[in-house]
């Protein structure tokens, strides 16, 4: 049986005047895959990931994210699809301090238009899941490091969308939290057929994927 094909990516190619951002490049993750993204610092990893979120727009090439081609969206039909269908956790946190925990992770299904009571009980299920249920009624002020990236996890998972990109998520953990969240982040993906991509310079949390892209290669694809 063919598995289903969630993220597909051809020839992204990024450019700035006479810069390159990003080499033409090729990707395709199906359902409940793990694809690590390597590269050295200004090999485009970040600006690849961007163009996956749709928060960037490839100088040429596609993509396609679950059938539906972002790259082709107007900027405000980009910014709902990603609301709405991708979970994205970046290097920072990026959690709101007035927030507690629970609100922070409800936040996106807020704007989806879900019901405040109906969302808050929502991401109680996923801050238990990330295992910072005792965090639901704390600000961010109170977290470590480690917690404070759980619950961006933990909001990134709640919109249950079939993909989630993760950009250097683990650059500013110790080693332990580094291999706790990166294994939460493939188990949830294999469990959920969640299609996942991480940028990271971290060698040990690549080999923990099923896949990888090296971007030092010209013109790299992974298919």
């Amino acid at each position: 049986m063919e598995v289903p094909v969630v993220i597909d990516a051809v020839d992204v190619f990024v450019g700035l005047g006479s810069v390159t951002l990003l080499r033409p490049t090729s990707l395709r993750v199906e359902d409940g895959e793990a694809v690590a993204v390597v590269g050295p610092s200004g090999s485009g990893k970040t600006t690849l990931l961007r163009c996956l979120m749709g928060m960037t727009t490839p100088t040429s090439g596609r993509v396609r994210i679950d059938g539906t081609t972002v790259s082709s969206l107007s900027v405000a039909d980009r910014a709902r699809f990603r609301r709405e269908h991708l979970g994205v956790v970046f290097q920072d946190p990026e959690l709101l301090d007035e927030l507690t925990a629970a609100e922070n992770v409800a936040l996106p299904l807020l704007f989806s238009g879900r019901a405040r009571r109906d969302a808050l009980a929502h991401s109680d299920v996923y801050l238990d899941r990330v295992g910072t249920s005792h965090l639901r009624g704390l600000r961010p002020a109170t977290y470590s490091r480690g917690e404070a990236q759980r619950v961006a996890i933990a909001r990134a998972l709640a919109i249950q969308g079939r993909t989630l990109v993760a950009d250097e998520p683990t650059a500013s953990l110790d080693r332990d939290n580094a291999v706790a969240i990166a294994r939460l982040l493939i188990d949830h993906g294999r469990r959920e057929n969640t299609a996942t991509v991480i940028a990271t310079h971290d060698i040990e949390l690549a080999g923990m994927c099923d896949r990888v892209l090296d971007l030092r290669h010209a013109d790299a694809a992974v298919a």
